[in-house]
């Protein structure tokens, strides 16, 4: 299997070694900043390009199966749309795209090129979250609060993701992986509160048929994962290995997370921006 992967910021190390494990072998990739020597322990005869037009170029002439999507979050679905017209699959970090209409866009271009678009949902393969699944199906749970912070220095105001338009905001860059798990766990939504908010925090209700789940997420502060329901408190912030190697193998069994896989928590996030 041959993997092309776009953006190799922090997140990429662990698609690389996800490439890795399941016996891939990356033989192109993309960023526009040359500091990609992680490249070297894992793929050393990998080709890197830090123009788009060069490495669209080499991929087009190239038999690529997959192509790993790392890059900023606005430019997501443009790269999904790449990788299905070369011939690849797409394998796409959170969130898959910034608003619900560019999903529908998506499947359209999975209808016409017969290629896959597949989420990075890695926390939905997590031990703790199968305990929450089978908590809510064997308990009334009438309370559920979210507490996630995910702390980033001082650089983080002066990067990209501090920009709405490309990052969606605080809701959407990182409050998306929780906010994924409680939309698979208690399905479709009614309603989103905005409590308060200000660039790096925000805290909100949403409102689901059976229950309203309060959500806090910040950047700053002690690291902190957990989601409490009815007092029962499922706590995601222990180092879990593996992940996405375990999403990776799903991926190439044709068993991972497609584009709907997504719709509810892109539409929680979008909504929340609109409030």
């Amino acid at each position: 299997m041959n993997f092309a992967i776009i953006g190799m910021g922090y997140v990429a190390e662990k698609h690389l070694r996800a490439i890795k494990e399941v016996g891939g072998n990356l033989v192109a990739a993309l960023d526009p900043y040359d500091s990609v020597g992680i490249l070297d322990s894992y793929f050393p005869d990998c080709r890197y390009f830090n123009e788009f037009e060069v490495f669209d170029r080499h991929c087009s002439r190239s038999k690529i199966d997959y192509v790993s999507i790392c890059s900023p979050n606005y430019l997501h679905e443009a790269h999904c749309r790449f990788a299905m017209r070369i011939g690849a699959d797409a394998i796409c970090e959170k969130p898959l795209v910034l608003r619900e209409r560019n999903l529908d866009q998506l499947l359209k271009v999975e209808s016409q090129t017969e290629k896959r678009v597949w989420n990075i949902l890695q926390l939905r393969l997590s031990d703790v979250f199968n305990d929450m699944v089978v908590f809510v199906g064997s308990n009334d749970v009438h309370d559920v609060r979210v507490r996630y912070v995910a702390p980033r220095g001082a650089w983080y105001d002066h990067s990209w993701k501090m920009d709405i338009g490309k990052s969606g905001g605080t809701g959407t860059n990182i409050g998306v992986h929780l906010i994924d798990l409680i939309s698979c766990l208690f399905g479709k939504w009614n309603d989103v509160e905005v409590l308060s908010r200000s660039e790096r925090w925000v805290s909100f209700i949403v409102r689901f048929n059976s229950v309203a789940v309060k959500v806090d997420l910040s950047t700053k502060g002690k690291a902190e994962r957990v989601i409490v329901m009815n007092r029962k408190e499922f706590n995601l912030t222990p180092k879990i290995n593996n992940l996405h190697t375990k999403s990776y193998e799903k991926i190439i069994a044709g068993e991972g997370f497609g584009i709907e896989s997504a719709r509810y928590a892109i539409q929680i996030c979008e909504e929340l921006r609109e409030k």
